[in-house]
């Protein structure tokens, strides 16, 4: 949901992932484990992955690579992504639009850490198909991070952090006031 009364005038196509949610995924990333090579399927300026010492694989439209085209098998350890929420699309959520795709493309069991609104895990039915693929398809949740609503720059939105196959981080996290910036 856009904050009209900020952001008049303005029209985003994309929303930069907060300076201090990157930091914050650094550190419980790399306090937990050492990937060798991170994917970001939609990797705008390329902030998730900055702080970390490792090799990187990057999608992004602007730059004239979609990951949602790609075919190839892909090799990392660790995918971090922040999905656009919106690709107009048919009626998937764009989260589960890309979380198909990389499950599809990359090794299984690799941890997946997911920006993602809420109703993309909270907002379905007994028989919604996302539903039952989240239930009996996709990797176990091992961590939830949860964000407050004006995480992200002029934008007001129920949003949290997935995190697929982390077994070794915490089950939750909220983030500390150093982080919020």
């Amino acid at each position: 949901m856009y904050n009209t009364a900020l952001s008049t005038g303005k029209k985003r196509s994309d929303t930069p992932t907060p300076h201090g949610l990157c930091k914050f995924l650094h550190k419980i990333v790399s306090d937990n484990y050492s990937p060798s090579c991170i994917l970001d399927p939609c990797c705008g300026d390329k902030r998730l992955t900055a702080l970390f010492d490792s090799s990187t694989i990057n999608y992004e439209i602007k730059d004239g690579t979609d990951f949602l085209q790609e075919t190839n098998k892909l090799d990392c350890d660790m995918v971090i992504i922040n999905p656009p929420f919106n690709i107009g699309r048919g009626t998937k959520l764009s989260p589960e639009v890309f979380m198909d795709k990389i499950l599809e493309l990359c090794p299984e069991g690799i941890p997946i850490i997911l920006i993602t609104p809420m109703g993309y895990r909270l907002n379905q039915r007994k028989t919604s198909r996302r539903w039952i693929k989240m239930r009996d398809n996709y990797p176990p949740i091992h961590s939830i991070i949860s964000l407050p609503l004006n995480m992200f720059e002029d934008t007001l939105f129920h949003c949290e952090v997935i995190c697929y196959n982390c077994d070794k981080l915490q089950p939750h996290y909220f983030l500390a006031e150093e982080y919020l910036n």
